[in-house]
């Protein structure tokens, strides 16, 4: 049996029409290491097949290699047909037949993993909404949302500014309980998240704070260039939103502080 074979049987199964494959993936599947000529050589992934069993493993699948990137180690498979060839078709429905399903279960966690252990690359997109002085915009302001979102506070800290990442469920019961704090003001357990703010921040109550606020809807998850709104309702995915931003003010090169209040 050729060491591509299992190269084959992987792109039969696939119910994708392109693949835009990694070598080191490539070798995964196969169990070994592709020959030197594959990472230097765009002719060894030509469509040519007649006696190079490599070539053939991916068009007796019914698919073609349809471009390369070996600078960056993708191999880009197109297929040509639904199904593959009737050695394709055979050669899967016996191997399930043959299978147990400890084996299959086995096989299939294999292939995942593959893609799994695949470098990742989360990031995120947000915009921000200004709300200006603390101590100048009341609470009753329109920009201040009620739901949840990021707020960040900003002061000068000597020459530098500082600032501060905070996840809440209540955008407006945080700004309120700020407020509060800096105009002396206490009204019981209302007040208790302002107080660790400025406990936690050590922003100088009497100086300007400055406020601005990711309100539902203005705040993208991105993973590996695929992305969707985050939903600051969750509680996890709001707080992963105050992390992300929080990195950025890291390396922006701000003094910066992520509180869970």
């Amino acid at each position: 049996m050729s060491k591509y074979e299992p190269l084959r049987e992987h792109l039969a199964r696939m119910d994708d029409v392109v693949w835009a494959a990694k070598l080191d993936e490539v070798e995964s599947i196969i169990g070994s290491n592709l020959p030197r000529s594959a990472r230097e050589h765009r002719t060894w992934w030509a469509n040519s097949g007649g006696s190079l069993v490599h070539q053939n493993s991916w068009l007796d699948a019914g698919w073609r290699v349809e471009r390369t990137d070996l600078n960056r180690d993708v191999i880009v498979f197109r297929r040509l047909r639904i199904g593959g060839t009737s050695i394709a078709n055979q050669s899967q429905r016996s191997s399930r037949a043959d299978r147990n399903p400890q084996k299959a279960a086995e096989k299939r966690l294999g292939r995942e993993m593959v893609s799994l252990r695949q470098p990742a690359t989360v990031t995120l997109r947000a915009e921000w909404t200004t709300l200006g002085d603390v101590q100048k915009t009341p609470c009753s302001h329109s920009t201040i949302p009620a739901e949840a979102g990021v707020l960040r506070f900003a002061a000068m800290d000597g020459d530098d500014v500082k600032t501060v990442m905070v996840a809440t469920h209540s955008v407006q019961q945080l700004y309120r309980a700020l407020r509060m704090e800096m105009k002396g003001m206490e009204v019981g357990a209302e007040s208790r998240s302002g107080h660790l703010l400025i406990k936690k921040s050590g922003f100088d109550p009497d100086k300007p704070i400055e406020c601005d606020v990711v309100k539902p809807g203005n705040a993208w998850l991105l993973t590996d260039g695929r992305g969707r709104k985050a939903n600051l309702d969750d509680k996890t995915e709001c707080h992963l939103v105050a992390q992300l931003l929080y990195v950025q003010e890291l390396q922006s090169g701000r003094k910066s502080k992520l509180l869970q209040l």
